[in-house]
């Protein structure tokens, strides 16, 4: 999906402004979407459930928790009151989907300017110094970054999700490339591309099948993946001032919380729950992870984060991207604003996702049958070679190797297939060289002698092959060679010695 495009603004932005390393030491995470998932249903889910989230979080931010039994009740009424409004955290959202959608692909440029074309009311210092940078200073989009590691892009990005839930190569880079925009930081680079890794993931994980900490442990190693090696930097992190970056909150510190079962309360005292990253990412999974199944059970704990609803909003998308949307109880719906609209775009971008070869589970099992059969034929070639160099048939094992190498380049990097080849060419060479066809040797020898330029033996095959043809320089030059490569190879001193007493008598 466009991904030689998106290198080359990756590449730019590398270049021009120092963004973040993605790709020397992260990981491959393989994203496997399923046959028996309904994507419409999970996008769906994920869109809704975290407007929702946005929707609740603010409008009950501050509540104490006794209220939270009653407010509950009321939430989950059949009655359509249409009255919950989402923040500029569910407009940003909205506008990254607009943008995916219209342009049927990433524009980053496009997107900052919807950033700033429409007032987005109750925005963040982040976006304010945006929005100020961008459009009152007229700076370039991709230097309006600002230095901050909150979660806000993380958010942002999970559209990108929606249609790269079987491409993690591209999502990796849209979702660097989307929060540098706003966020020019490494974490809140991290935080964004882990954040959209889970919603991917839980898109291809079918409804309540997480039931098991190896299930748990299985969803945040694979998170880690999707980040390890991006951070180079720590921070002082919790109540003690613990030394962390966000690598080592999730793979770490968030397991520590699931083995302990740590309340809520104990992590928000110790570790903190604002909407610094390196605090709303961990918390987010820990209780999206404590009742993953139990939808009410899950919403009555986002409902308690009195401090910020950024926390509620990536609980809730989780969710919903876990569930999907006809588990989302309908009085929870029916409280929210613009529904129908973000409806609308959730289909959209189902759609989009289709684009995506790497989406299609039946693409995707017909490929993998594709490289398994072709496989099996490289085994099958690299099998016929050794056999014959085994019978002393080296003939047949150059012309088996010569279509393994054909089919499949990278063999020529694998050592033991390399001896394998040089094995062929030097028996054949060696033949050759019997019979006194000595320039067909020589060009065995030569070919033997790509795979490997310090190959003793075969630099003194070559020697011995130019000796019979009377080229005593050349065969000088080889023995020569063999025998600094190697000094304790007897029979290459022997042919060098033999090589200068016919130079001295000639």
């Amino acid at each position: 999906m466009y991904i030689s495009l998106l290198e080359e603004i990756y590449n730019f932005l590398v270049e021009k402004i120092g963004m973040p390393d993605l790709n020397t030491r992260t990981e491959n995470v393989n994203l496997v979407p399923l046959s028996n998932i309904d994507y419409r249903d999970k996008i769906r889910g994920a869109m809704v459930n975290l407007a929702i989230g946005d929707a609740f979080g603010s409008s009950w931010e501050g509540q104490q928790s006794k209220e939270i039994e009653h407010i509950n009740h009321f939430l989950k009424g059949e009655r359509s009151t249409a009255s919950l409004k989402g923040t500029w955290q569910t407009t940003t959202v909205i506008l990254f989907a607009e943008s995916l959608i219209i342009n049927q692909t990433f524009n980053p440029e496009d997107l900052a300017n919807r950033f700033i074309r429409q007032p987005i009311i109750g925005i963040d210092k982040v976006m304010e110094q945006f929005t100020l940078n961008y459009r009152d200073h007229r700076m370039e989009w991709y230097r309006c970054g600002i230095a901050s590691v909150e979660a806000g892009a993380a958010i942002r990005g999970v559209p990108l999700a929606l249609i790269n839930y079987g491409d993690f190569t591209t999502l990796k880079l849209i979702g660097g490339i989307q929060t540098i925009i706003t966020h020019m930081d490494e974490t809140a680079v991290a935080a964004s591309i882990l954040f959209s890794s889970a919603v991917a993931y839980l898109l291809n994980t079918p409804a309540f099948s997480m039931q098991s900490k190896n299930d748990f442990n299985l969803f945040i190693d694979t998170l880690c993946k999707s980040i390890k090696g991006i951070e180079t930097k720590v921070y002082p992190t919790g109540k003690n001032g613990e030394i962390a970056n966000l690598y080592i909150m999730v793979n770490r510190i968030l397991k520590e919380w699931i083995d302990k079962s740590i309340s809520i309360e104990e992590i928000k005292e110790q570790w903190g729950s604002s909407a610094n990253s390196l605090e709303a990412i961990p918390l987010s999974l820990y209780i999206f992870l404590k009742n993953p199944n139990d939808y009410e059970k899950t919403l009555k704990e986002c409902l308690t984060m009195r401090e910020t609803d950024i926390i509620v909003t990536m609980v809730l998308a989780l969710l919903g991207a876990y569930l999907g949307f006809n588990n989302i109880p309908k009085g929870y719906i029916n409280k929210l604003y613009m529904d129908k609209e973000i409806l609308t775009l959730s289909d959209r971008l189902f759609e989009l996702s289709l684009k995506n070869k790497s989406n299609n589970p039946y693409r995707r099992m017909r490929d993998q049958i594709e490289i398994e059969r072709s496989q099996d034929e490289l085994d099958k070639l690299l099998w016929l070679g050794i056999k014959y160099n085994k019978e002393e048939e080296y003939a047949m094992s150059i012309k088996y190797f010569e279509e393994l190498i054909t089919k499949s380049p990278d063999f020529k990097k694998n050592e033991r297939v390399k001896l394998h080849i040089i094995e062929a060419y030097e028996g054949l060479g060696s033949k050759l060289l019997d019979n006194e066809a000595y320039e067909d040797a020589l060009r065995c020898f030569k070919k033997a002698l790509i795979y490997d330029l310090n190959h003793p033996t075969i630099l003194c095959d070559i020697a011995v092959t130019y000796l019979n043809i009377d080229d005593l320089d050349k065969a000088e030059k080889y023995a020569r060679r063999a025998v600094e490569i190697a000094p304790e190879y007897e029979i290459g001193r022997e042919v060098l010695e033999g090589i200068k007493s016919l130079q001295n008598k000639s």
